[in-house]
Formats: C-alpha cells, structure tokens, sequence
C-alpha cells in the first residue's frame, strides 16, 4: 500500500478515534473512581451531576481515596493508551490486503468468419400485381339461370362462368332464321322472275319499264337476304353472350349475383361486375426507386459493369412475408420514362414466374437488384454483434483465451449472414453464441462451431458449455450439450 493510501486511511480513522477517547473511554474510566473523586473536586472540574451518577460501577480498592487527583488523572491515562491501541488496530488493519476472486471464465461458442463470393444489392419495397385483371360483365340482360364455378377458384380462358336465361334469345335466334329463310325465298322468287323478264325483252314481248321493276325486285330481295343474315348473326351473339365465360386463365374473385337476379346488359357501373378474374402466372411487382439508385445503376450501365434495363436483362428478386433469402427470381420488362417529381422516384416493374401460384396479386415484398459485380469478401452471423457507444464490435479470442473487442464496419446480408467490410480477418474466431455474457478481457472457454450454422433462419441451436464428467453437476449457467436442442 502505498504512503497516500496509508494517510488517506489515518485521516479517516481520526473521527472515530476521537469520539470513541472523549466519549465511552473516558466514562468508563471515570466510573472506575467515582467512589474516591469528592463530590467538591468533581464540581472543580467541571463533571457534571450527571456523568458523576455514571461513577456507580467503580470498584472501591481500585483508586486511593487519598489521592483524588492523582486517581483521576492515572484513568485518563488509561482512556487515552485504550484509545492509541484502537488507533494501532485500525491501522494495522489498513495494511491487510483482501484477496479479491479470480471472475470465472464464460463458455461460448466460437466460429470463424466465412468467405466468398457476394453482390451489393439495393433494396425496394413493392406490390404484387396481376399480368391480367378482367371485370367479368354481361352482354346480354335476363334472369341469371346458373353459376358455373365455385369463388376463389382457378378456371381456364373459355369456361362458363354464369349462365343467363336462354329461351327469349332462342326464340330470337329461331325467328331470325325463319326471317332469312323467307327472305331467300323471296330472293330466288325474283331471280326467277327476272330470268324470264330478261328472256321477253330479248324477244320485244314486254316493255322496258317492266323488265326494270324486275330488276329492282331482285336487287331488293337480295338486300333483305343480307339484312336478315345479319339478323340471324345478332341472334346467334346474344345467345351466345348468355353463357358468360371466362376470357383468361386465373383465379376467379366473389360472386356479385346469385341465380334468379335481374342482370342488366352493358352496365359499366361498380354494381354491373358479376366477378373479377385475375391471371396468376406470371406475375408482376411494381416498385418505386429513387432516382439516386437509378442514376448510380446508370453509370454503371455506361461503365459496362452492370446490363441495362432497356435490354431486358436486368435480374430482381423478391421476397413476401415469411420468406428469406430472397427465394423469387426475375426480370425487370418495365422502366417508367420519368421520375415522379413529387416523390424522386421511378417506377419499375419484374416479372415472375409463378407456376406454384403461391403469390397473389396485391401482396407487399421486398425486391433487391444487383447493384455491384461480383466480390470476395467475409461474412459473420448477425448474433456475433454487440454495440458500444453504437459502434458495432465483435469479440474475438485474443490471447489466454481472453475475449478481445474490436469495432466492425458491416456490410448488406448475403444468404443470412452479415457482410464485415473491415475489422476482422479469415483466421480470427469470432464469438457467436455468449456474446451477452462477456466484456473486453473476460475469460473464455471455448467451443468450435461452423458459421454457416448461425445464418438467418437456419441457424443450430449448439451448446455454449463444456462437457462435464459423469459425476460432476452443471452450474446454472450452464447445460450438458445432449440437452441443447
């Protein structure tokens, strides 16, 4: 202990000293004379009544009665040695050094960083949207006489889907027919008339103005055959417009009627839609980018590092809810001829294939674009980070098994795992499993583990704790490695 320290501690010990020499010491030694102090001479001395009362305990053959002074001062004397051995004591106790214990080492588990082939990507969020969306509509008015499918199901382009009352439209297209009909009898009527008109005028037998009428007749009664085609052609559509059929493969929406409902032919408005049919496969995502990104990922395009989106060539991939790892692959088809002024960004589109039809039209996701060449680099697991001060560190093994903190600048994720631009290197251990428990030179007992066991979702629940004997118990913190799940 160093001289400071040991005046530090005989200064604090003063106060104590004092109050213990002018308080209990002194009385307890005046009490051991009271019975030879007259009452006179304590009154000289300014002993109060009080503290003469306390005298009562004094033992009679201790202290001459002779001699008063002499008694009185032997027990200050004595107050005082007491007081200077509690001094002794004190500070013989400040030399003592307390043994401090030694903080137990902390099991965890350690990996190192893995390396290998990574891309930057920019990130966007989207919407899902159909290749094809069709209000389903009736041609023709009537009474809806059936439903040709179940709600929510997927149907073929060319299914029925509602059927409307057929028999005013059959006795139409019936009526039609017979209406042609006569009028190709009419037809052949006057052709026939004609002929001989044309035979009797060669020969002078009838005027010119009747061989004329003739004509006439005939040009009309082929005007009404076409006429009457196109009356049959009209029948025939609306009977064929009362089978309401679907003009895209998809996936149907609610039924709008029920059967026995008044259908109204050509209604445009929100209630005249029977049902909505969208196409499943593909799909698209739309996406706003900013127009930084978009002019960054230009000049790489001019750069000849990354393809252009007018070619087509451009990959994305996309994410939904519950997904990792980005499990959709696709192309950018679209790029918008300007960007939106009043939010700087320009919307995009992907195409993806959809043959699970898993995906559905409206759903939010996540879409990520290359923004990079290819590059090597070393990835950690996202469970191996602690902060200081919002600096990112990571603790590796440094000597003696001791933890050792380093700061980390990091990266995107790539497949799960943290991308570490500077900080550590390949033969460092990191730790990946602990990390709570530790601070900068706390020791460690170690366990190995792969990297590729702590990424994302995949990650392996390993033990942190050594293997203990068969006859030794596991402390609370830790657990035998048959135990971990």
């Amino acid at each position: 202990m160093s001289a400071l320290q040991n005046t530090r501690c005989v200064l604090s010990l003063f106060p104590f000293v004092l109050r213990f020499i002018r308080g209990k010491t002194l009385h307890l030694s005046l009490k051991s004379c009271a019975s030879s102090v007259p009452e006179i001479m304590l009154q000289h001395a300014q002993v109060n009544q009080e503290e003469f009362n306390c005298f009562e305990f004094c033992h009679p053959n201790s202290i001459s009665k002779a001699r008063p002074w002499r008694s009185l001062l032997f027990a200050c004397r004595r107050s005082y040695l007491a007081g200077a051995g509690v001094v002794v004591l004190l500070l013989s106790a400040c030399h003592r050094e307390i043994p401090v214990p030694e903080a137990p080492s902390v099991a965890v588990t350690v990996a190192r960083p893995l390396e290998r082939e990574v891309l930057n990507y920019a990130e966007f969020t989207g919407n899902t949207a159909a290749v094809s969306s069709v209000d389903i509509r009736a041609r023709v008015g009537g009474y809806l006489a059936r439903v040709g499918f179940t709600e929510g199901t997927s149907v073929k382009a060319g299914d029925v889907l509602f059927v409307i009352d057929q028999r005013p439209y059959q006795a139409a297209l019936d009526l039609a027919q017979a209406n042609l009909e006569q009028a190709e009898a009419q037809k052949d009527l006057a052709q026939s008339n004609f002929e001989r008109s044309e035979q009797l005028r060669e020969r002078g037998v009838i005027d010119p103005q009747s061989y004329e009428t003739q004509v006439a007749n005939l040009n009309q009664t082929k005007a009404t055959v076409l006429a009457k085609q196109a009356e049959l052609e009209t029948a025939k559509l609306n009977f064929e417009f009362t089978q309401v059929i679907s003009p895209i493969d998809g996936r149907t929406s609610t039924i709008n009627f029920t059967v026995g409902n008044l259908i109204t032919a050509g209604d445009l408005s929100h209630s005249g839609v029977l049902t909505t049919v969208v196409s499943i496969d593909p799909i698209y995502v739309y996406s706003n980018v900013d127009s930084q990104t978009v002019l960054a990922y230009s000049q790489l395009v001019q750069e000849g590092k990354m393809p252009s989106a007018e070619m087509g060539k451009v990959p994305i991939e996309m994410q939904v809810a519950g997904e990792s790892n980005y499990p959709h692959k696709g192309f950018i088809d679209f790029l918008d001829n300007q960007v939106d002024p009043s939010t700087g960004t320009i919307r995009i589109r992907g195409t993806f294939a959809n043959t699970d039809k898993l995906l559905r039209p409206g759903l939010f996701a996540q879409v990520r674009i290359p923004f990079s060449p290819r590059r090597r680099a070393l990835l950690i697991s996202d469970l191996a980070l602690a902060y200081d001060q919002g600096q990112p560190v990571v603790y590796i093994v440094g000597t003696e098994n001791t933890a050792k903190a380093i700061p980390v600048r990091l990266g995107p994720l790539s497949e799960g795992l943290r991308v570490v631009e500077s900080g550590v290197s390949t033969g460092d251990r990191v730790v990946v499993d602990g990390v709570i428990h530790l601070r900068p030179g706390s020791k460690i007992t170690l366990q190995e583990a792969n990297m590729a066991d702590f990424s994302g979702d995949v990650r392996k629940q390993v033990s942190i704790a050594p293997v203990l004997s068969s006859n030794e118990d596991p402390g609370p913190n830790q657990s035998h490695p048959e135990q971990a799940k």
